[in-house]
């Protein structure tokens, strides 16, 4: 019998989340936080008062929580601008789930922005350049709590580059249990830069890179 699993799709705003890696790819239980939002806001993603965005956030929390209670597969989106995903998956694995994450981002924060106007004209969900600029910055400083098995709870993680706009997104690493086994061999500035890794440490972990199986 195989063990319950939860999915987790994360990344900054406008990196392709929805479009690319619709959670419903994934589970059968699923949560959109935005999509959720919309709902409870008479089906429009613009101007969702404070009220619902927290009855939303209530909901996300209870909806993690009973499925890892009951042991029931689930896949969440987030964009990782707090470390409370990490605190959901080591509490699932503490029960026998499997936890898998695919984080996907842009280049840069300029190409976010880009992204999310482009959406917002076309009546899809946005937020000012300060609140974008601030869950940006807040994700790529909680991604590298991904490689810590232990603080994560995350047993695998692949890490998509999407900047390339109609392209499919790039592959630029996979790690399993807090180890990288892949990583791409043109190495995207923004991870060096969420990682803090000096050149050496770079070439150390390519040394050491083996095929994924």
């Amino acid at each position: 019998m195989h063990p319950p699993e939860m999915f987790i799709v994360a990344g900054p705003p406008g990196a392709g989340k929805s479009t690319i890696f619709s959670v419903r790819n994934f589970a059968d239980r699923v949560f959109n936080a935005d999509d959720r939002a919309m709902e409870l806001n008479g089906g429009s993603y613009r101007s969702i008062p404070l009220t619902i965005r927290k009855q939303v956030n209530r909901e996300f929390e209870i909806f993690v929580y009973d499925n890892i209670k009951d042991h029931k597969s689930f896949a969440i989106e987030t964009t990782l601008r707090s470390k409370i995903t990490f605190e959901q998956a080591k509490q699932a694995k503490q029960v026998g789930f499997k936890v898998f994450m695919i984080y996907i981002i842009l280049d840069t924060f300029e190409r976010h922005l880009e992204r999310v106007t482009q959406r917002a004209l076309l009546g899809g969900h946005a937020a000012s350049k300060a609140v974008l600029q601030r869950i940006y910055n807040s994700s790529l400083k909680n991604f590298p709590i991904v490689l810590n098995h232990e603080k994560s709870g995350i047993d695998e993680v692949h890490v998509f580059d999407n900047s390339i706009f109609k392209q499919r997104p790039k592959l630029v690493m996979k790690a399993r249990y807090g180890r990288i086994i892949s990583l791409a061999t043109d190495f995207p500035r923004w991870l060096q830069f969420a990682l803090n890794w000096a050149e050496s440490d770079l070439q150390k972990i390519r040394s050491n890179l083996h095929d994924f199986h």
